[in-house]
């Protein structure tokens, strides 16, 4: 699967940056969401107005399906808040829900401390609160750690019996994200603890999450999903476990936090001295 060209930004590394960078974010155009089934290469066009595609790819064929892709189902995750708060991406794009998770942040609250992280379940918990290594790579080790029978794919590909599709995406140092294909042969997700929805950064329905908007700066948010990592085949004929290991973000941002306190309580002793 060719990876889609896309510009690399400096790294953020201050709220000052995140701040300066978020205002200077233009709203990203819609590119078609097409790609030729058999060049396997992206279009270049823009989409109609109102349409997915452009107008030489209005009849695209869609990612092939094995039968058994779980089906959209939102409300099973988003009708009670316990639930919601507790899982994220990789709990949804597993087809997950864990009754522990949910009665853990029902009776602890601090539900995001509940989320299941790629790598979790061999025993890697706290593997991604290292920024550096939120990376297409390494994140795609933590889940076939998880489970092995995980499989890269593409998006004309086709699963075997018992299995069906996730895209993970990635932004580098920041956070990785996860889709998966319904039943119908679109694609949703659910980032953090929001709600699961079936639309992209533009808001517009996504047929191809390689393809669709992922870049959320012109949002007032501090993610751009530019990297793509891959399809992959992941069990649906039985259980999946995952492990829980909090939310890396979270962590990250708390270090920031006692990093600048730090910087903070030094600067007013140098001043008393």
């Amino acid at each position: 699967m060719p990876k889609i060209p896309t510009r690399r930004r400096s790294r953020r590394n201050t709220n000052a940056y995140n701040a300066i960078s978020i205002i200077n974010s233009e709203k990203p155009k819609a590119q078609c969401q097409c790609a030729d089934a058999f060049l396997r290469s992206p279009c270049k066009q823009e989409p109609i107005n109102g349409s997915l595609f452009c107008k030489d790819h209005q009849g695209c064929p869609g990612s092939p399906q094995s039968g058994y892709e779980p089906p959209y189902d939102p409300m099973r995750y988003n009708r009670d808040s316990n639930i919601r708060l507790s899982h994220n991406c990789y709990s949804y794009g597993m087809n997950v829900l864990d009754p522990m998770s949910a009665e853990l942040c029902k009776k602890n609250g601090s539900c995001r401390r509940y989320f299941h992280q790629p790598g979790a379940l061999h025993g890697d918990r706290n593997a991604l609160n290292a920024a550096e290594r939120r990376s297409c790579a390494v994140v795609e080790s933590l889940q076939k750690a998880d489970n092995p029978t995980i499989e890269r794919t593409s998006f004309y590909g086709k699963c075997a019996k018992g299995k069906s599709k996730i895209a993970l995406v990635v932004d580098p140092g920041e956070d990785y994200h996860y889709y998966r294909q319904d039943a119908d042969g679109m694609w949703s997700h659910k980032d953090g603890s929001n709600k699961v929805k079936r639309f992209d950064a533009l808001k517009r329905p996504i047929f191809n999450p390689q393809l669709a908007a992922r870049n959320y700066l012109w949002q007032n948010s501090d993610l751009n999903y530019e990297d793509f990592c891959g399809f992959y085949c992941v069990p649906r004929d039985g259980t999946v476990k995952l492990g829980r290991g909090g939310d890396a973000r979270a962590r990250t941002r708390r270090l920031r936090r006692q990093q600048h306190r730090k910087q903070g309580q030094k600067s007013r002793r140098r001043v008393r001295r």
